[in-house]
């Protein structure tokens, strides 16, 4: 037998085929990348607003802060001077803000009594266009947040109802009167008060008034109005209310009218007009010009008239001479009411674009450019004309948007001016909303039943689009995701961390229990969550999300294993903190809840390596010791632990300190802070850069064929490169069970 030491191997991420190469690992557990090399597991999370001290609670808030948080978005508004982390519990959607200064409270609620999403369901999407997002989720109504406190209702479910024209009163004149102080004056009454029209009477030579002042002439006129939003958008004009009257003549006056004083024009007084939703700011009335008797006027084509710039008027008086009206109004079809069923939104291009839902599961409708409340009544596509199943996402992607579907992905993009939607890729899609992130400079990272893709490339300049699986190291541990629960899932990309971020139900459970990060800079993969274990409840993350310095933000579900909650109330923040969170433990006292809070500790973190037969399993061999290059820390220890020939039952090596060995319980040590020979001492000790050190841990297997081992530990530990010394024999073991040896 010889005895060799493999060179240095780089710790690589998870492969758990079988067949990996060489570095790769069959277990990288709560260990995240480091950009300076090797997996680091210095990563907790804690409140991202502290809790108060002491915590005390209602009923009523105590049942909100278990409920899970059902959404969770940031917006960064006003050049980053405004930063919000909107969120949604039990039906309630709100936001916090951090300095409560001398506010009653910092929450800031939006909207109640809010849709609960099914386990099949992603839940609301946020949409930002500009200086307002649009919230929507198929249920409630969609509606337009610009910041603060200001909720308005987004869109047009119907038409401005329609008016009512008072009837112009043409006997108004019974003659020209007589002057005031004659006798006869009381006898002869120069006005006919007839109170079922209105006489708003112009001199024929004046420049205001409506209709032909000839005597015996018919005068005909519609109307149509439309409510105006503070997004600029125009709703769907109203039906037309008409009005019509016709001036006497001599001959048919009746008795006591004078066709000569009533031979004027007229104004029309509008009556019946309904404020708009909340976010109207104007109505627009729009008229057309003089229809006579249907025969000899003009056509029912409608001409704006005028606006009225407020939410509250109810009645508009029109004077405007037909000379005057010049701009048509839009035709019906410029914008339609439309349903509030629709899940998915996106803002591309100029336009709001809105999809699927489970009343027209296949559409797809986008706005006028800048009108993002005004959609057309042909502004649509159907995507169900070709197999992919229902819309699931809508995702922009440079110069396309992309829609995702059940079962397909689809693309819209702009070509001679008009807008094109394409197939993308005809059999891989994603009910998993949530997962689907863009990551820069790499494309769109997704989770399906058959897990992550990656979508990449495009239409521009020749180019074509790219759907590949890039999930193979892991497939393990994909195959125990809950496919029924797959809408569930939730991801985000944090360029700060580098890496895309999925945590997702698992063992036909319908919440998140565990976690699969991908590295960007290594293109590897690694694992969160109690991904080893049966107990799942303390990294139970509903929603993910980013904030603009990169943070990753979580959302919690709060479960109650032996009265303590897990891992947290409100969102919690992806940090330093050496801590799974807090342990929340509420005892009720008087009316009230005292909340206890303590440090909920850590699980054990794994980096595991691959089965490796050193060449050929059928060959013995002993392994003597494993070396681990890292980074000094401290006092805090480090066990490996090893198995052989697939056996499992793990063998501990020892615990060993993450010290230059030499060092090691001496003054030279990187000074320490509870205890060792080298204590740090305020003002005093130097700080101490990290510095690469190698630990050893000495095996001495017996005659093996296959080698495992594991870097196990809660202390803070960078795992970078390690290396085996091994004695390989040069004499093959026959397999006297082997197939053929009887």
């Amino acid at each position: 037998m010889k005895a060799i030491s493999i060179p240095d191997v780089v710790a690589g991420g998870i492969d758990d085929s079988y067949y990996p190469q060489q570095n790769k690992a069959a277990l990288v557990h709560n260990y995240r990348y480091d950009p300076q090399g090797g997996w680091r597991n210095d990563r907790g999370w804690e409140p991202l607003i502290p809790y108060a001290s002491p915590l005390i609670l209602t009923t009523t808030q105590l049942t909100d802060a278990q409920a899970p948080c059902r959404f969770l978005a940031v917006w960064t508004r006003h050049a980053g001077s405004e930063e919000y982390v909107v969120q949604e519990r039990n039906g309630n959607l709100f936001y916090d803000f951090g300095n409560i200064g001398s506010a009653a409270s910092r929450t800031v609620t939006l909207a109640t009594n809010r849709h609960l999403p099914r386990s099949d369901e992603p839940g609301t999407q946020f949409v930002p266009y500009g200086r307002f997002a649009l919230l929507l989720n198929g249920h409630d109504e969609m509606l337009k947040w610009w910041g603060r406190a200001k909720v308005e209702t987004f869109g047009f479910s119907q038409v401005h109802p329609t008016p009512v024209a008072l009837p112009v009163q043409v006997d108004y004149n019974a003659g020209p009167g007589l002057p005031a102080g004659t006798p006869n004056e009381i006898n002869n009454p120069a006005i006919n008060n007839n109170l079922t029209g209105i006489a708003l009477q112009f001199g024929a030579d004046d420049y205001l008034g409506l209709g032909d002042p000839a005597e015996g002439s018919v005068n005909s006129y519609s109307w149509r109005y439309s409510y105006v939003t503070d997004t600029g958008s125009e709703g769907p004009l109203s039906e037309a209310v008409s009005t019509t009257w016709t001036l006497y003549t001599a001959a048919n006056a009746p008795a006591g009218v004078s066709a000569t004083s009533n031979a004027r024009k007229y104004g029309v007084v509008i009556t019946g007009l309904e404020p708009g939703p909340n976010g109207t700011v104007a109505r627009n009335a729009y008229r057309t010009k003089n229809k006579r008797n249907g025969l000899e006027g003009a056509g029912d084509i409608y001409y704006f008239v005028g606006r009225i710039d407020d939410n509250t008027t109810s009645t508009y008086t029109d004077v405007m001479p037909d000379n005057q009206l010049v701009n048509e109004a839009p035709s019906i079809a410029d914008s339609v009411p439309y349903t509030t069923s629709h899940k998915y939104g996106a803002t591309w291009n100029g336009s709001m674009w809105l999809g699927g839902g489970d009343i027209l599961p296949t559409q797809l409708r986008f706005s006028k450019p800048g009108l993002p409340e005004q959609f057309g009544a042909f502004d649509t596509f159907d995507v169900g004309v070709r197999e992919g199943g229902a819309i699931t996402a809508l995702v922009p992607y440079y110069n396309a948007l992309l829609v995702f579907r059940e079962h397909a992905i689809d693309a819209v993009f702009r070509e001679n001016g008009e807008y094109v939607c394409s197939t993308v890729n005809s059999s891989i899609g994603t009910i998993a909303t949530e997962s689907i992130k863009l990551i820069p400079g790499v494309g769109v990272m997704f989770l399906n039943k058959n897990g992550f893709y990656l979508l990449t490339g495009g239409f521009q300049g020749g180019a074509s689009f790219d759907v590949r699986s890039v999930s193979k190291p892991i497939n393990k541990e994909l195959a125990r995701v809950s496919v029924n629960a797959l809408a569930r899932s939730t991801a985000t990309y944090s360029d700060k961390e580098k890496e895309y971020w999925c945590h997702y139900p698992v063992d036909g459970a319908t919440e998140n229990t565990h976690g699969a990060s991908f590295n960007t800079l290594t293109n590897e993969w690694s694992l969160r969550g109690n991904t080893t274990s049966e107990s799942n409840y303390d990294w139970t993350f509903t929603k993910l999300a980013t904030d603009a310095s990169g943070w990753i933000l979580l959302g919690t579900l709060p479960t109650v294993p032996s009265s303590n909650l897990f891992p947290g109330f409100g969102i919690q923040v992806w940090s330093a903190r050496r801590s799974l969170g807090d342990s929340l433990v509420p005892v009720l006292i008087g009316q009230s809840y005292t909340v206890t809070v303590t440090d909920h500790g850590l699980d054990p973190c794994i980096w595991q390596s691959t089965w490796n037969d050193y060449g050929d399993d059928s060959v013995k061999k002993r392994v003597v010791s494993v070396e681990l290059e890292t980074i000094t820390e401290g006092n805090g220890t480090v066990e490996l632990q090893w198995a052989s020939d697939y056996n499992l039952d793990w063998v501990s090596a020892g615990l060993v300190q993450r010290q230059i060995g030499e060092y090691v319980n001496s003054t030279s040590t990187d000074p320490t802070f509870d205890s060792g020979a080298n204590i740090a001492i305020w003002n005093t000790s130097k700080w101490q850069d990290h510095k690469p050190t190698r630990l050893r841990w000495d095996v001495n297997t017996g005659l093996i064929s296959q080698f495992a081992f594991r870097v196990i530990t809660t202390n803070v530990t960078q795992v970078v490169k390690y290396q085996t010394n091994v004695i390989i024999g040069n004499v093959k073991t026959p397999n006297t069970n082997m197939p053929g040896s009887f």
